[in-house]
């Protein structure tokens, strides 16, 4: 076994390697079960399930989030429950979704893996043999010992080809097949939940589900390729090395058993504590992580309420927590690893001295001392490599359950089904017939209670009443989301659970309130609700229909725009249309209008709903509404309260009744009697020509822009775009190639870091002084190792026999005591290391990451508009970035040295023994450290790459899984289906181009050392038997040199590390060191009191992320009084919310000034400007905290403020009543994003926060614009109450012009200036815009 001894060393060292590996493995990404958090982040999906969570954590931890002792027992109580629930498929079942061919292959790399596993053991006999032959020899005819020797020589290079092989073979296969069948797992996975009914999304928590599709996928992955194929190999290579150890020589093999149990227990215990206190971190970051990802989530909030400072002590707060436990685990790291490497030498001193003595007795032969040892050793390895295998392969088969079981389910409502009458023709007859109904989430609150409604074929049923009385539930209802709990559904006399779904929704239009656009091009979008082919002249015509053609066809790409994130790049009104065009392009038979017109201007919302009467024409079409000028029309209005149906007619029978419905339109009246009724329509004839003066004059303006875009360098994008078979996601990639290129020709900041890392000095030069020893172990060992071989086989006559081992302290027992001294060293080396390096990194990350959060919270607003800074990027790169950096030191160094001090003791060593055949074994070397080191990087970039491939098709999945309602309504499950499987196509080629290209290094290694073997050997035959060098000499040179390249080649995995780190540091210091535009640590004015006074001069003003398109020209000008109510009014997208943004100072304009009492806002401290604000904006931020805390937020830290201040704050908002009424009054939690709340509740909370505050300039941004006719009339009025107290200036944007009619100013805003402006009857009077904005939204009887 020359193989072998130095394999085995080299596997002992390998071995502690891989554990250490493991570790860090398990440390850095817990690829077991935790399965990376820090990736989890970065979809921020996660939040949905972090809300649905909260249902259930709210109630156990209502009381303060720091009563941790209660979550401790809970948690006690919770891991009980966990440990009995976690169920897995048994192994065979892992492998379901192969193919023949596949199996074929899986057949094939079992019988390979279990053959290199086998053959390791075996060498060692052969060498065992060799060693014999040469020693008899040796004594009594040097020159013939080549021949002797030749025989097993070659059987080394046969041994070695073979090994080479069929590990290429295996792992080859290995990994193909388990690509295979993940990917098919992943197609059948998105598939099975995107035909999953409403109801499963609703329960499903479980860890969200486009986190489970990327990495427990992974995990099944990693379970059935390579890992398998290891975990074959180390049971083969356990059983082969004890049935060698025990035929060979059963005396010695049973005392070396008896300490296999302290080495396994050491490195078990080890493991155990690890993944504990990893997992403890992870759950502390993951804490820090959802604080980060509720500020990036509010950022507009967190910046004008001035939260930057609490967040950032909470953030710090959970970070604490994660770097104790941190710390904790690298310290049972250090001594874990430390106390492993001594029992081995322990052992390894235990064995030599005696086998010394049975040979001595002449027991066994000397060689066999050494067969026995190497064999039994190789066995223990074996059974170290099994643990983190067998996790691999039991957490792959835990993955695999909760995904096979989702791939099973087949759900109530199933849209694949093809069962189901399809009629022929479709009336639109739609009947409630008794039904009740009750969220499956909610089974507590019965939503409807008895609804009978018979709704005729072509009639427009309009349904009103306050959010929660069950309006948007019939609907679902209709598109059969949820089947109801008793009595039917009927579409033309037909009970919908009869229909076939597919079909069902086919015939199905929808707009809701929140539309949703996917992230293509708007034709792509438009394309969405038809199942056939449409020419361009249908769209357009669609889009003409629904007045959205005009403003499409403005944009630098018209059509074949992208719309951004959820359409993000859109206007409320403008995404609205978009979706009514693709209602419109559906031409279905029933139409559901959920609030369409509720996030709309006036104008827009004129103009979309002459579309929807356009597209209601010859339809069933269901209405919900919350302004009732939108409903007036309809052949029937039915009015609900609470599940119940109270009362239906037309508008003016409804009026006649003068009950609730009467009483709303009461409420949205909006005065105009003083002017008679004359000309109370106005002719669409006269609205069409506007429309096309604005177009004129749009496109005019478009035109200037154009020149400008020509010059900025975003053509080249807009180029790729023009294909429309481009996704945004292809342009993203593309995008991060180049940012990588970049990266690459920058030096990594190694001073910087260092500069950083002052206070951790002494901990790490402590820590580079362990590596040292460390490195110096496995030379040293080599030296000793060879000594007590050489002694056992130059005895191998019996009469020289007693000087094996003379006297207690010499010979054999002398350097069986020195493998002793040797473990103690070790011990000491490897723990000092590793727990200085763990301690420093620790230490260091927390103190970053805390820094680079409070550096994202300093930037300007417009920096979280770009793309690249989306919440989950921002969110992912905190949690990996800090990780990384700290990695280049703290991985890297302990490392380097520990490499180089290997390598010099090592050639030392050999040199001094035979410097000639130290130099014909270096020959060799750069084939073993490239063998190595190539398996090592392919190994992990292998990871890494396909890993990040994956996540990135994850996120097209994850935008399907997100939007799943609008998904199903519009039958487009298919479509998402191929765009992820089209996504994975990247990964997939990787992988298979990995499994052939990293396979080659696989087998290089396995086999590259057997061959080194055979030349080692034959060199050093040839020179003993020249009489050049003796036994001794030749076997301390092979062993050390061995040990040491294989030491020396792993250098190649932290570069991998190293180029991470460099990457990951580059943008830290990147965000650390960026200046925002807007500095909120600059100094300014800090008065303690303002005016309100507010002056908007010669504005000029584009977002920096779309800088074509110009918002206000130079032309923008507007002067508040102090105390006055001023009211913006004007269609979506004319800058309205921008004059916000620029009073608070989110965005400066590029030219022209804001001021406040005649200081220049920018004169300001930023937060003493915002201090004297408050903002309700239009979708209310709350944060994850009870709400007396999220009230409390909007005070400056430093002011007191008692409980009866927030009561006060809340009877004004109009809460007050609904707080007390909750179970834990104002301690209630409200859930991620406030999610626990309805639209109303959360908007009077948030008007709550704002009165709180006190402040002298109130923001309302369309501060009801969402809600239901109830709420708003609350809302309503808690703003009116406010309005009256006086004393505050108040900027109102509305679009509803009922709420703003007292104001006293009212501004028109348009084509980036104001229009008109005076009050409510000096507008009217003018007869102008505004004018006729009140006429299209009033509601008079006629």
């Amino acid at each position: 076994m020359a193989a072998t001894d130095q394999d085995v060393l080299s596997r002992s060292s390998s071995t502690s390697h891989t554990i250490q590996e493991d570790q860090k493995r398990t440390s850095k990404n817990p690829d077991r079960p935790s399965s990376d958090i820090d990736e989890k982040h970065s979809q921020s999906h996660l939040t949905e399930t972090f809300a649905t969570k909260q249902l259930t954590t709210d109630e156990k931890h209502s009381n303060d989030d720091n009563d941790i002792t209660d979550d401790k027992d809970k948690k006690k109580k919770d891991g009980k429950k966990k440990k009995e629930k976690k169920k897995a498929v048994p192994l065979y079942r892992l492998f379901r979704f192969a193919t023949p061919r596949d199996l074929f292959m899986i057949f094939v790399a079992i019988i390979c893996s279990a053959g290199i596993g086998a053959i390791q053991p075996v060498t060692i006999v052969i060498f065992g043999d060799l060693l014999g032959s040469i020693s008899s020899t040796a004594m009594t005819n040097p020159s013939a010992m080549l021949d002797v020797s030749m025989n097993l020589i070659l059987i080394f290079v046969y041994m070695g080809t073979a090994v080479l092989v069929a590990a290429y073979c295996a792992n080859c296969f290995w990994v193909l097949t388990g690509e295979n069948q993940t990917r098919r797992i992943r197609t059948m996975y998105v598939h099975a939940i995107l035909r999953q009914d409403m109801g499963w999304f609703d329960k499903a928590e479980e860890g969200s589900l486009t986190t489970r599709l990327a990495t427990d996928t992974q995990l099944i992955q990693d379970g059935i390729s390579e890992k398998f194929g290891l975990f074959i190999t180390a049971i083969a290579q356990f059983i082969s090395g004890f049935v060698v150890a025990f035929v060979k020589g059963w005396q010695l093999a049973v005392i070396m058993l008896a300490t296999m149990p302290i080495l396994a227990g050491t490195g078990g215990a080890m493991g155990y504590f690890i993944t504990k206190y990893t997992l403890k971190t992870q759950t502390s970051y993951a804490e820090a992580g959802a604080v980060a990802e509720q500020v990036f989530a509010g950022i507009r909030t967190v910046y004008s309420f001035s939260l930057q400072e609490r967040f950032a002590r909470r953030y710090d707060q959970s970070l604490e927590k994660a770097a104790a436990t941190g710390i904790k685990r690298g310290a049972i790291l250090g001594f874990g690893f430390g106390g492993f490497m001594f029992v081995l030498f322990c052992t390894y001193g235990l064995a030599f001295w005696y086998g010394a003595k049975l040979t001595m007795q002449g027991e066994i032969e000397g060689p066999t001392v050494m067969v026995v040892f190497f064999a039994m050793i190789m066995g223990a390895i074996a059974l170290l490599q099994l643990p983190p295998n067998l996790s691999a392969v039991s957490s792959a088969a835990g993955a695999a359950y909760k995904i096979f079981e989702t791939i099973d389910r087949v759900p109530d409502i199933d849209p694949d089904s093809t069962e189901g009458i399809i009629p022929e023709k479709l009336e639109g007859e739609i009947e409630f017939r008794n039904v009740q109904f009750k969220y499956p989430t909610r089974p507590d609150i019965t939503i409807l209670k008895d609804l009978t409604l018979k709704i005729r074929p072509g009639m427009t049923v309009a349904f009103v009443g306050p959010s929660g009385s069950g309006k948007s539930t019939s609907v679902q209802l209709v598109q059969r989301f949820y089947d109801p709990l008793a009595g039917q559904v009927l579409l033309d006399g037909r009970d919908l659970k009869s229909l076939n779904v597919k079909w069902l929704r086919d015939q199905i239009g929808v707009v809701s309130q929140e539309p949703v656009l996917f992230n293509m091009t708007i034709r792509q979008n438009l394309l969405m609700g038809v199942q056939r082919e449409v020419t361009p002249e249908e769209i357009v015509d669609a889009c003409k229909k629904a007045n959205c053609h005009m403003f499409i066809s403005q944009l630098p790409n018209g059509y074949d725009t992208l719309v951004g994130e959820h359409g993000g790049m859109m206007s409320g009104g403008q995404k609205q249309r978009i979706a009514i065009a693709r209602a419109i392009l559906k031409n279905p038979s029933i139409l559901l209008l959920d609030e369409a017109t509720s996030a709309l201007d006036t104008q827009s919302e004129r103009l979309v709903q002459k579309a929807l009467d356009a597209a209601a024409a010859n339809r069933t079409t269901i209405v919900i509404a919350h302004r009732l000028s939108t409903i007036r029309n309809a052949d029937l209005i039915v009015v609900m309260q609470q599940g119940d149906l109270i009362e239906q007619g037309t508008h003016n029978e409804l009026l006649a009744l003068n009950g609730v419905y009467a009483d709303l339109v009461r409420k949205q009246e909006i005065a105009t009697k003083q002017v008679g009724h004359q000309e109370e329509e106005i002719d669409d004839e006269e609205l069409l020509l506007k429309e096309t003066v604005q177009l004129k004059e749009e496109v005019e303006a478009v035109e200037n822009i154009q020149v400008i875009a020509e010059k900025a360098p975003s053509l080249d994008l807009a180029k790729v775009t023009s294909r429309s078979s481009v996704d945004a996601f292809q342009l993203k990639l593309k995008k991060e190639k180049e940012e990588k290129k970049l990266a690459k020709k920058q030096k990594a900041p190694i001073g910087k870091v260092l500069r950083q890392m002052r206070p951790e000095w002494p901990l790490l030069a402590l820590g580079v002084a362990g590596a040292a020893i460390a490195g110096a172990v496995f030379p040293c060992f080599a030296l000793i190792l060879a000594q007590v071989i050489n002694i056992l086989i130059m005895s191998a006559d019996p009469s020289r026999r007693s000087a094996i081992a003379p006297g207690p302290m010499q010979g054999a027992n002398l350097y069986a005591f020195l493998f002793v001294v040797v473990a103690i060293a070790a011990l000491f080396g490897f723990a000092t290391q590793v727990i200085s390096f763990e301690t420093a990194g620790e230490r260091y990350t927390k103190r970053l990451r805390g820094a680079i959060f409070r550096a994202y919270m300093r930037q300007e607003i417009g920096y979280f508009d770009e793309e690249e800074h989306s919440l989950g990027a921002l969110t992912s790169k905190l949690a990996i970035d800090a990780k990384n950096v700290n990695e280049m030191v703290t991985k890297t160094w302990g490392d380097i040295t520990q490499i180089i001090v290997t390598g010099i003791v090592g050639l030392v060593i050999a040199f001094v023994h035979s410097w000639t055949l130290t130099l014909i074994i270096l020959c060799m070397a750069p084939f073993i450290m490239f063998a190595t080191g190539y398996e090592s990087k392919i190994h992990r970039g292998f990871e890494d790459v396909t890993k990040k491939a994956n996540e990135q098709s994850g996120e097209v999945a994850g935008e399907a899984i997100k939007e799943i309602r609008t998904v199903c309504a519009l039958n487009k499950q298919p479509f998402f289906e191929g765009k992820y499987y089209k996504a994975t196509d990247h990964p997939h080629k990787l992988a298979r181009r990995k499994a052939i290209t990293a396979s080659l290094g696989y087998g290089l290694h396995q086999g590259i050392t057997v061959y080194t073997n055979a030349v080692a050997f034959y060199a050093g035959i040839r020179l003993m038997s020249d009489g050049k060098i003796d036994f001794l000499q030749m076997f301390t040179t092979m062993m050390t040199i061995m040990i040491t390249a294989q030491s020396v080649g792993r250098a190649s995995v932290f570069t991998q590390t190293f180029a991470k780190a460099k990457f990951s540091s580059l943008a830290a210091f990147a965000v650390l060191e960026r200046v925002p535009s807007i500095d909120p640590d600059l100094e300014g004015i800090e008065t303690e009191k303002v005016k309100g006074e507010v002056d908007f001069k010669d504005i000029t003003f584009r977002y920096p992320s779309r800088p074509d398109v110009p918002i206000f020209s130079g032309e923008f000008n507007l002067h508040g009084k102090a105390g006055t109510t001023i009211a913006l009014v004007g269609p979506s997208g004319c800058g309205k919310s921008t004059t916000i943004g620029m009073l608070q100072r989110w965005y400066d304009p590029l030219d022209g000034t804001v001021r406040l009492d005649d200081h220049n806002v920018k004169a300001f401290s930023v937060n003493n400007l915002r201090s004297h604000m408050a903002l309700v904006g239009q979708e209310p931020v709350l944060f994850d905290m009870s709400i007396g805390d999220n009230i409390r937020f909007g005070v400056d830290e430093h002011k007191t403020i008692t409980q009866d201040d927030v009561e006060a704050a809340c009877k004004a908002a109009n809460i007050h009543n609904f707080i007390i009424g909750l179970p834990q009054g104002y301690d209630t939690r409200v859930g991620d994003k406030g999610s626990q709340l309805s639209g109303g509740q959360k908007q009077r909370i948030a008007i709550a926060r704002a009165l709180i505050r006190k402040p002298k300039i109130l923001l309302l941004d369309e501060a009801t614009s969402a809600l239901d006719s109830e709420s708003e009339k609350l809302v309503q009025a808690a703003i009116d109450n406010i309005l009256e107290e006086g004393g505050r200036t108040t900027i109102t944007i509305a679009h509803r012009l009922s709420t703003i009619q007292n104001a006293d100013l009212i501004c028109v805003v348009k084509n980036g200036r104001v229009i008109e402006q005076g009050t409510h009857w000096e507008l009217l009077k003018l007869n102008g815009t505004y004018s006729e904005l009140v006429h299209q939204q009033s509601l008079n009887a006629n």
